[in-house]
């Protein structure tokens, strides 16, 4: 005796089960597993290992072997991938029905039914429209990535050759001092200076020496910082060649369209009106046209059973009385003039950034020339009487380490007012968009 089987659609699979033992016969599966992920392999090109990156070639090692750059290059992939997709029309449909009579095992019809679903208007086009406009912004989304990392690794670069500048004057001090240092302790054995003298010069020397620890201690750091944004392991070797320019403020106009962000803003309002129009076009739905076979066995007395077959063609409209998508639309709608007002906003703002970064680059100018110019030499002339009045027997040696000390802290700070200009000078270029190397 056959068993009645029953079609089900469970958990997205159709299951054959039998009513009297509920034994399932065979399963065909609809749903999608772990298993049909593809392999992701990862086809990248080689990171450039090189132990030694100038400072005007960081620019193109940084956009070269970046992760987080070379990770976001698939945003554009991805985009890509949606743009493919978009202005699909969607999928045919196959119906298939039967029809039994009961209780009469003869009668019964059978039909098959082929149906797509058209849109009335320019939607698929639409779609396609705003894809392309996502695609776009990817791009500009990745530039804006590239300037800021681009920028980063610039300012680390700054601070580390400044620090090696710091570390020469120190050099140059504790030469100096230890200079001092062995002459008196040499008059001290004649019983010409005092003995004291000479090993608080060298606690000073040990002091400066100490500083300058310090200072590679943190460009350490700072490299493997850096390294980092070359795609590198903090075990890379990796040199920095280069030099700091002098304080010299550069001019240049502000042109908004060379900022990858107001670019940016202005696909994001095309992208936007686009959407508008999409969401105008969603106020109909497809309409749905059809054809239709069947075939079919009924009795009809007294000739016995017969055989007909039918065709049909169908078309479905939907109406447009209940929802019409006026809240997407008004959203679109919203979103259009919220991005042109940003926009707007933006545009000040970047020009308000690059006038702040000009004005500390002269601020840092005029700081630098008043250093250079008036109190340097004033301090090295002012260090030279006290040491020549200290070796005369006119003055004490403490005045004359503290003017020493003084010397070498102006020194300093003049490399550091040159260090926070060319920090100013990297944010003043990226501030006008510019995406390769400042220096």
């Amino acid at each position: 005796m056959k068993l009645p089987i029953l079609l089900s659609l469970t958990a997205g699979s159709i299951v054959l089960t039998s009513c009297q033992t509920n034994q399932k016969y065979k399963k065909f599966p609809m749903t999608v597993s772990d298993n049909d992920l593809p392999a992701f392999k990862l086809h990248q090109k080689s990171i450039d290992r090189s132990t030694t990156v100038s400072l005007s070639g960081l620019a193109s090692r940084v956009r070269r072997n970046n992760p987080h750059l070379r990770a976001a290059q698939l945003l554009i992939s991805e985009a890509r991938g949606r743009l493919s997709q978009a202005g699909r029309r969607a999928n045919p449909t196959l119906g298939l029905g039967l029809n039994k009579s009961i209780p009469s095992r003869s009668e019964g019809s059978m039909e098959v039914s082929f149906s797509q679903r058209f849109p009335v208007t320019n939607r698929l086009s639409l779609e396609k429209r705003v894809s392309k406009d996502a695609l776009m912004m990817a791009h500009e989304e990745v530039r804006i990535g590239e300037r800021q990392l681009i920028a980063g690794a610039q300012e680390i670069a700054v601070q580390v050759l400044s620090l090696r500048q710091q570390m020469k004057l120190l050099d140059v001090q504790i030469g100096a001092l230890s200079k001092v240092a062995n002459f008196i302790t040499e008059a001290a054995e004649r019983g010409e200076l005092s003995v004291l003298d000479a090993a608080q010069t060298k606690m000073e020397v040990q002091t400066l020496k100490a500083q300058k620890g310090q200072y590679q201690r943190e460009i350490n750091l700072l490299m493997v910082k850096l390294k980092s944004y070359l795609g590198l392991s903090p075990q890379s070797p990796l040199s920095l060649r280069g030099s700091l320019p002098s304080e010299s403020i550069p001019q240049r106009s502000v042109v908004l369209s060379n900022r990858s962000e107001y670019r940016l803003k202005a696909l994001q309002i095309n992208h936007a009106k686009s959407s508008v129009l999409l969401e105008k076009s969603k106020r109909y739905d497809d309409v749905e046209a059809s054809i239709a076979g069947g075939i079919s066995r009924e009795e009809d007395a007294p000739d016995g059973l017969e055989t007909e077959g039918t065709v049909g063609v169908g078309l479905s409209i939907p109406l447009p009385w209940h929802n019409k998508n006026e809240g997407n639309i008004a959203a679109a709608t919203a979103r259009v003039k919220r991005l042109m007002l940003e926009k707007n906003a933006l545009a000040a703002d970047i020009r308000q950034e690059v006038a702040k970064y000009q004005a500390e680059m002269q601020l840092y100018q005029s700081q630098a020339t008043a250093v250079r110019t008036q109190l340097l030499p004033l301090a090295e002339e002012t260090t030279q009487q006290l040491k020549q009045a200290y070796l005369n027997g006119q003055g004490d040696f403490t005045s004359f380490l503290k003017s020493k000390n003084r010397q070498l802290e102006l020194q300093s700070q003049l490399l550091k007012i040159n260090q926070s200009f060319q920090q100013a000078r990297v944010r003043y270029f990226a501030a006008l968009g510019q995406e390769n190397s400042t220096f």
